[in-house]
């Protein structure tokens, strides 16, 4: 036979590791949630703050335009502009909506069917597995927070050519989206972790933000203080939008702990979710 007479020879190749072990997994993740039923609708709902915005912004360089006046009228500067834009209740709600339907399932699937031994089979450690799931609700979350920022930045100053805006307000357009967003997609990802049953894990997040808001609102009424507000998630976004853009803080209370909370909240998330998924790997 022919492998007889030529023999076996060494192979003098070189094993060269893969640096982005984590990028197949973020690539499933981010079409899977485009194939989802009503993805289109959910994103539709999403971008319609940033149409909304962009047209107070258009209409705000022609005074000969009636429309949007009230809105128009708050966006006296682009301090005010895009700490409106991020810190409205309806894109706050919107992200919630969009933390739900794009990572809810994510951990609590794996879960379910009983996927580690599947994964952790390849060379592919828990950081790797862990930075994938978390880039699939980054990706979405950022798509709708930072991409609008930076469009209506470019917009605005298209409209009314001017290209001045101040450093502050270029930081603070960046580090507002990337907060929030790894506060909720860590949340998110620790309270998937938590149930292989995916509408537990949709409803406790509804009642995070549902509760979280409730609860501030009884405290400061039992208390008279407005303290209690650190409790509600709309309102340490409001309080962090007012300490980043350098605007006038909302409530009484210092508004360097609505930047210091979500912080902490994503540091425990994400050593809950690393915990997590430990423990489900060694019970596997």
């Amino acid at each position: 036979m022919e492998i007889r007479q030529k023999g076996y020879q060494r192979w003098q190749g070189e094993l060269t590791p893969a640096r982005f072990h984590w990028l197949p997994i973020a690539r499933a993740g981010i079409r899977a949630v485009w194939k989802k039923k009503y993805a289109k609708l959910v994103l539709s709902l999403c971008a319609s703050s940033f149409l909304v915005f962009l047209a107070a912004v258009y209409a705000s360089t022609k005074p000969e335009l009636k429309i949007l006046g009230e809105l128009v009228r708050m966006l006296k500067s682009d301090a005010e502009l895009f700490k409106t834009f991020y810190s409205n209740g309806f894109l706050t709600f919107m992200l919630i909506i969009l933390s739900v339907f794009s990572g809810a399932d994510l951990v609590a699937a794996d879960l379910k069917f009983k996927a580690f031994p599947l994964y952790f089979a390849r060379p592919l450690t828990r950081v790797d597995y862990l930075a994938g799931k978390l880039a699939v609700i980054l990706f979405y979350l950022l798509a709708f927070t930072l991409l609008p920022g930076v469009l209506l930045l470019l917009f605005k100053m298209l409209f009314s050519g001017s290209l001045a805006v101040a450093p502050r307000v270029l930081l603070a357009l960046a580090a507002f989206p990337l907060v929030e967003s790894a506060c909720l997609a860590a949340l998110t990802l620790a309270l998937s972790s938590l149930s292989a049953n995916v509408k537990f894990v949709q409803i406790g997040i509804f009642l995070v933000y549902i509760f979280s808001n409730n609860l501030a609102l009884i405290l400061k009424a039992i208390f008279k203080s407005d303290t209690a507000m650190l409790v509600s998630l709309p309102a340490n976004v409001q309080q962090l939008g007012s300490l980043l853009f350098g605007l006038r803080p909302q409530y009484r209370f210092p508004a360097g702990l609505s930047l210091l909370l979500p912080l902490a909240v994503t540091a425990l998330s994400l050593w809950l979710l690393a915990w997590r998924v430990r423990r489900a790997e060694a019970g596997a």
